[in-house]
């Protein structure tokens, strides 16, 4: 196997200067004495790139012990580099033109939305169309449909997912009832499903069982029809807890946090303290593509390559980034799905000279995209920064990262 070259990219810029603002770039270059900036920086992209100055590349042998550390400009590399991902990503994002017809740039699906839960949903799929998706759908209980109907009607919201409380059904006491409901929501949904690029599956789904046996059941037609899904929040809580139904799948992207990381390693027998522990976990899987997140994001695809992000970002954690992140990379799979199928790629093509698979460079560009929207709403919200200050910065980001207008 190839060896996969872990990316190291990332700007300490705006911790060194935090009243800096990415969303003035005329003004961002008034302070050049304020911001280790390479004087050879030119374009909006390089400097919103390159702020540190330094990319450091960290090289993984097949074995996946580590062999050298430098910087990019030190020398050419045979392994994957910054450039060679942000060129790919760059390739897929799709141009705007009079010629666009509506659906050319994605359409997305969200499953998840409860009475508890609506902004988790909504965070989603607002990111996806602020990202650059034509359309954007959420699926939810119909306690939460009105709520998210009424942030933006911008969403097509589907209030499909049977609610135990809505419907006045006992799971355990009326189980016919409890069977005929679930079953009436997949047909509904199914219907549904085969028009989308990707799927979210998780956020603010909750803890309800009629949910929870919808979402089992649509993953499974998912995937029979071999769709692309991301699976966050709640949806890894369901998938933990039956981890068949995503083993040996290779259409789908997990995105767990240190907590969900912890309790998926607990479920497969993993210790998250061992180094080799997400290897172990993507093996023991035999398929998904795992998205670590922390402090920087691992990807790692089910053949072993690794992809190690930026450590661009903000120290702010507020309820709501992980929704957006994965609204990023829904919609990055979309585009790179939607990128090979116009350019008759094979299904096992991959991303920079054969090295990268479709699914770790959507994850990628997904995840730079929101960190460097959490930097630029960080930079100028600072600890009042939430969610959606960070969804007003990440078609912005997408512009100046990609040169896509």
């Amino acid at each position: 196997m190839l060896g996969i070259y872990t990316v190291r990219a990332g700007s300490r810029a705006l911790f060194q200067n935090p009243g800096s603002s990415f969303r003035s770039i005329s003004s961002f270059r008034q302070q050049p004495a304020s911001l280790p900036v390479r004087a050879e920086f030119s374009t909006r992209r390089e400097v919103l790139l390159g702020a540190s100055g330094l990319v450091a590349i960290q090289a993984i042998k097949p074995s996946g012990s580590r062999s050298y550390s430098q910087t990019a400009a030190a020398a050419a590399m045979s392994g994957v580099s910054t450039q060679d991902l942000e060129a790919a990503c760059a390739e897929i994002v799709p141009s705007l033109s009079g010629e666009s017809v509506k659906g050319n740039s994605g359409a997305l699906a969200t499953i998840g939305g409860c009475r508890e839960y609506t902004g988790a949903p909504f965070f989603a799929s607002m990111t996806c169309l602020k990202v650059g998706a034509d359309l954007s759908h959420t699926f939810c209980t119909e306690g939460a449909a009105t709520v998210i109907k009424s942030y933006s009607p911008e969403l097509i919201v589907h209030p499909y997912l049977p609610d135990s409380h809505d419907l006045k059904i006992n799971p355990e006491t009326q189980k016919d009832e409890a069977a005929a409901a679930v079953k009436e929501a997949v047909g509904a949904m199914n219907h549904w499903m085969p028009r989308f690029n990707c799927v979210v599956i998780g956020p603010g789904l909750g803890r309800d069982e009629l949910v929870h046996d919808t979402v089992k059941q649509t993953i499974k037609d998912l995937k029979e029809r071999n769709q692309f899904f991301l699976v966050d929040a709640d949806g890894l809580y369901i998938t933990t807890r039956d981890p068949e139904l995503i083993k040996g799948y290779r259409n789908v992207v997990m995105t767990p946090n240190k907590n969900e990381y912890k309790r998926l390693g607990d479920q497969l027998g993993i210790d998250v303290e061992d180094p080799d522990s997400q290897k172990r976990i993507v093996e023991a899987l035999g398929g998904p593509t795992i998205v670590r997140k922390g402090a920087r994001d691992i990807i790692m695809d089910p053949d072993g390559g690794v992809i190690e992000g930026t450590d661009v970002g903000c120290p702010r954690r507020a309820g709501g980034q992980g929704d957006v992140m994965s609204g990023c990379v829904a919609t990055f799979i979309g585009w790179t799905i939607n990128w090979m199928e116009r350019n008759g790629k094979p299904k096992d093509y991959k991303f920079c000279d054969g090295r990268v698979p479709p699914l770790s460079l959507a994850a990628y560009g997904g995840t730079l995209v929101a960190r460097h929207a959490a930097a630029n709403a960080f930079a100028s919200q600072k600890r009042s920064m939430v969610a959606e200050d960070l969804i007003d910065q990440v078609g912005y980001v997408v512009d100046q990262l990609f040169d896509e207008l």
